[in-house]
C-alpha cells in the first residue's frame, strides 16, 4: 500500500533537526548582526574623525571644547555642535543645539537614544559651564601632542543616568575620562613593571568607584543624576564582541579590544596633561 504521509516519529525527527540547526545558526546570526553594528559604529567614528580634522585645520590646529555655556546647562553647546558644520549629520534638539544622539553620532549598539554616545578626551577637549564661559584649561593644539597617532581622543562610552527632562533630552557626559586612577593599577611608573594595564573593562584596581566600568547605567528621571562620573558613563564601552570603536588624534579610527588600551601610550600625553594642569609623572 502506498504511503500517504509522514509518521509521528519522522515528524519528530525533522522538528528535532530544525531545532538543532536553529540553535546552531541563531548565535551566528546574532554575531553577524553585531559585527554589522560594529562596522557602522567604526564608520561613524571615521566620519567624525574627518570632520574633526577639518575643524582643527580651520582653527589653527586647535581642538574644540567638549562643552561651553555662559548661562548654565540650558545654553550648553557641545563638541558635536562645533564639528557639525563639517559633517551636517544628525538632528537638533528644541534648544537648536545638536543632539549628538542620531546619524553618525549614534552607535547602533547603544542601549537608548541618549546623547553623547561618544565621549571626547577630557583634557584634550576641556569644558566650561556657567560663569563667564572661561574654559577650565586651555584647548590643546594637535601640534603640541607628542604622538597624535597613538592618542585616543574619542571613544564610545557607557550610558549615564541622565535627566530625561533636560533641555536636550536624556543627557550624558560628553567626556571620556582620562584620569590615570580610573585606568591603571598604579599612579607611578615602576621600573621593570608592565605599566598602563587597561582597567577600563572592570573596576579592578580602581579605588574610587564601586561600579564596573564596562556597563550601561539605567536611565532615570529622578536623582541622583550624572552620578557615575568616572564609572561606566565616562569610560569606553566594549559592546562589539569585546571591542570598542575609538578615534585617534590624527583622525584614524580603530576597534580596540578590551584590555588592549595602554593608558601611558593611548590616553596620557605629557604636553596635554601639562596644559590641563595635571601633575607630571615621576
Amino acid at each position: 500500500m502506498k504511503k500517504l504521509g509522514f509518521t509521528l516519529i519522522e515528524l519528530l525527527v525533522v522538528i528535532a533537526i530544525i531545532a538543532i540547526l536553529a540553535a546552531i545558526l541563531f548565535p551566528v546570526f546574532a554575531q553577524a548582526r553585531e559585527r554589522a553594528r560594529a562596522i557602522t559604529c567604526l564608520s561613524n567614528q571615521k566620519q567624525i574623525g574627518l570632520a574633526l580634522m577639518q575643524y582643527v585645520q580651520d582653527n589653527d590646529e586647535y581642538f574644540c571644547p567638549a562643552n561651553y555655556a555662559t548661562g548654565g546647562w540650558a545654553t550648553e553647546i557641545r563638541w558635536y555642535d562645533a564639528v557639525d558644520p563639517y559633517i551636517k549629520n544628525g538632528s537638533k534638539a528644541g534648544s537648536g543645539h545638536k543632539d549628538g544622539r542620531d546619524g553618525v553620532w549614534h552607535c547602533p549598539s547603544f542601549p537608548s537614544n541618549q546623547n553623547a554616545n561618544y565621549g571626547v578626551h577630557e583634557y584634550v577637549f576641556p569644558g566650561a559651564i556657567g560663569g563667564n564661559g572661561e574654559l577650565a584649561t586651555p584647548v590643546t593644539p594637535i601640534s603640541a601632542m607628542n604622538a597624535p597617532a597613538d592618542l585616543i581622543v574619542v571613544a564610545e562610552k557607557g550610558q549615564n543616568d541622565g535627566d530625561s527632562g533636560s533641555t536636550n533630552g536624556n543627557s550624558s557626559w560628553p567626556f571620556m575620562n582620562a584620569a590615570e586612577k580610573y585606568w591603571t593599577d598604579t599612579v607611578l611608573p615602576t621600573p621593570g613593571v608592565t605599566r598602563g594595564k587597561d582597567y577600563s573593562v572592570d573596576n579592578t584596581g580602581n579605588p574610587d568607584s564601586a561600579e564596573p566600568h564596562n556597563c550601561d547605567y539605567p536611565l532615570r528621571a529622578g536623582g541622583p543624576l550624572w552620578s557615575n562620573y568616572g564609572g561606566c558613563s565616562t569610560m569606553p564601552r566594549y559592546r562589539h564582541q569585546g571591542t570598542c570603536s575609538m578615534l585617534f588624534a590624527d583622525g584614524h579610527a580603530k576597534a580596540m579590544k578590551a584590555g588592549s588600551v595602554n593608558w601611558y601610550k593611548n590616553v596620557y600625553d605629557a604636553t596635554v596633561f601639562s596644559i590641563a594642569g595635571q601633575p607630571p609623572l615621576h
